[in-house]
């Protein structure tokens, strides 16, 4: 039994879904070696280095201007050189911290013996849905399916120039069939297959939020126990920068374009923002209500205990005609009694979401760090180094 344990602890979880299972037939992935480093340079090269072959290439045959358009295209470099990457390398950080907090609640303790079998039956039906080859179809499939709903619906005045050959006729360019057969689907099966993931993790914590698990109401964490939940946050920061660094690449295009932002785009991205980051906390609230009801009953057992203890205390040592007595100090009392108090002050803190200030903050400077290089862009040097003077004099 002990052995049947350790081995699944050790299996992989979230390190599956799509598209690492083709990945695994073509030989990038073997075993537990992810190797997300190569894979991750294998994207970036795949995606978006034969962009700019193909557009230098047409530029000196055809003559057509297309690289320039390209070179300069910042949405473009950042999907495919910086988004879809780490995409790959998110793997490697996220994936293994998501199953460390699954495996927590069974290590812990926090899983009763009762729902064992329960929680063994929910971690099995998740490995076996990312291990799916039906979803991984899906996803390449429904890949396909955006991208031409997204190319093909676009009048062909609005498609970069570089996707053009230049002709009379409205054709694409060899550079702009790699984009919309190649890069363009590679990038969302990536993006897909982590929707799937996020998917799968809060339908496992939906499941496990159902199951009568042990908290303590008075544990130092400052949520029954489940503060580890809130790591979750700073696992997805890296995938939170890869979606950042798409929305930053748009922001960067219009900002070489236009010259500025404008107020409704700036909107839209701050919203997409906090959508992105409020989808990732979203399934740390299904413990709510298993935490306000450990919250109501430490609030009643530990605070009448607390009142007891108190009582007793001040009948001891607070007389008003008592004398004082000088040892009263190195008496076990006031030590026991301080102790049973920051105890009880455990129980009345305790959060109701397993969310932590240092987890959100992780999250939110991984979303707004790709748009640092937008700002600068969007504001003329003259004017940072006036504010900046501003502030000195």
């Amino acid at each position: 039994m002990q052995m049947n344990e350790a081995l699944h602890a050790n299996e992989v979880l979230f390190e599956n879904g799509p598209p690492v299972g083709l990945q695994r037939r073509l030989g990038l992935v073997r075993g537990s070696q992810l190797n997300v480093g190569r894979r991750a340079m294998i994207v970036g090269a795949v995606g978006w280095a034969p962009l700019l072959v193909l557009a230098g290439i047409q530029n000196v045959t055809m003559h057509t201007g297309g690289i320039t358009p390209l070179l300069w295209d910042a949405g473009m470099h950042a999907r495919y050189l910086i988004a879809a990457p780490l995409l790959v390398l998110a793997e490697a950080l996220c994936a293994p911290r998501l199953n460390a907090i699954v495996r927590h609640f069974a290590d812990a303790g926090l899983v009763t013996n009762r729902d064992r079998g329960t929680y063994d039956a929910a971690v099995a039906s998740t490995r076996a849905q990312l291990n799916s080859r039906a979803a991984e179809i899906i996803a390449i499939a429904l890949a396909y399916l955006l991208m031409s709903a997204a190319v093909f619906s676009l009048p062909f005045d609005q498609i970069p120039i570089w996707h053009k050959t230049g002709g009379s006729a409205p054709a694409f360019s060899p550079a702009g069939w790699w984009h919309v057969l190649v890069s363009l689907p590679l990038l969302l099966t990536l993006l897909l297959g982590w929707t799937w993931r996020l998917a799968l993790w809060a339908h496992l914590l939906w499941r496990i939020a159902r199951l009568d698990l042990r908290l303590l109401a008075s544990h130092p964490d400052g949520a029954a126990g489940l503060a580890v939940l809130g790591y979750s946050l700073r696992a997805f920061s890296l995938l939170a920068m890869a979606l950042a660094a798409i929305v930053a690449g748009r922001s960067a295009n219009i900002v070489f374009v236009d010259g500025a932002l404008p107020r409704d785009h700036t909107i839209f991205s701050a919203g997409l923002l906090v959508v992105v980051g409020a989808l990732f906390a979203a399934p740390l609230f299904f413990f709510t209500p298993m935490l306000m009801r450990a919250l109501q009953r430490g609030s009643f057992e530990y605070g009448a205990l607390a009142t007891q203890v108190g009582a007793a205390f001040e009948e001891k040592w607070l007389g008003r005609d008592r004398p004082v007595d000088k040892s009263a100090l190195e008496k076990p009392d006031f030590s026991a009694t301080t102790d049973l108090y920051a105890i009880v002050a455990n129980v009345y803190a305790l959060r109701l979401v397993p969310i932590d200030l240092k987890s959100i903050a992780m999250l939110g400077i991984a979303l707004l760090l790709p748009f640092v290089p937008v700002v600068f862009l969007a504001l003329p040097m003259a004017e940072i180094l006036a504010g900046l003077k501003g502030l000195l004099f």
